[in-house]
C-alpha cells in the first residue's frame, strides 16, 4: 500500500499513514503540483487515465522521506519524461470528493510549482493525453464545472494560485 505523510493544516508532520486511509477519513497528506508552460503563455493540461479528468501538468503525492521540491521534480519525470528547473509559486489546501468511493473527503495540502518545458514520455498508467491551453480559458470553463466531474478539485485551487502568480 501506498504510504503519505499525514499533516495538519499548518503542515507540521503528524505521522505516516496509509494513502487510502488518509483519502477515505479526510486526513490531510501532501501533493505536488507543477505547471509546464509555454513562451506563450499556454499551461500544459493531462487527461487522467484513471477517471478521465482534467488536471495539472504534473501532480503527485510527496512520499514519505521527500521534500515538496524533490516529489515535484520526480512527479515531473515520471509523468511527462521532463527534467526541468521548477519555480515554487504559491501554496494552498484543497478538498475533493473521492471519486472511488463516495463519501470520500480528501484533504490535501500543496505546493505549486512551475516550469517551461515540452513534454517527452507520457506515464503510459496515469496519464491518457495532454493538449496546450490558455489558463484564462480554462478557469473560465471550470467555473462550471460544480461537481468537479470534468477538473479535479485541486486544479482548480491551484490554477487561482497559478493564475494570480502571472499578474505579479
Amino acid at each position: 500500500m501506498d504510504k503519505v505523510i499525514w499533516v495538519d493544516e499548518h503542515d507540521k508532520e503528524l505521522g505516516i499513514i496509509e494513502k487510502e486511509k488518509a483519502h477515505r477519513e479526510g486526513l490531510c497528506d501532501r501533493i505536488v503540483i507543477v505547471y509546464v508552460t509555454r513562451a506563450n503563455g499556454d499551461i500544459l493540461v493531462q487527461e487522467r487515465m484513471d477517471d478521465g479528468r482534467l488536471d495539472h501538468s504534473a501532480a503527485g503525492h510527496v512520499d514519505p522521506g521527500e521534500d515538496y521540491f524533490t516529489a515535484a521534480m520526480r512527479e515531473l519525470k515520471e509523468e511527462l519524461g521532463v527534467v526541468a528547473d521548477l519555480t515554487e509559486i504559491g501554496r494552498g489546501m484543497s478538498g475533493e470528493k473521492g471519486l472511488e468511493v463516495d463519501g470520500y473527503n480528501i484533504c490535501h495540502l500543496f505546493k505549486v510549482y512551475v516550469c517551461q518545458a515540452e513534454p517527452r514520455a507520457l506515464a503510459k498508467r496515469e496519464v491518457k493525453s495532454v493538449y496546450w491551453a490558455n489558463p484564462h480559458d480554462v478557469w473560465r470553463e471550470m467555473e462550471k464545472d460544480y461537481m468537479e466531474k470534468k477538473y479535479c478539485g485541486a486544479f482548480k485551487v491551484s490554477l487561482k494560485i497559478y493564475l494570480d502568480f502571472l499578474i505579479k
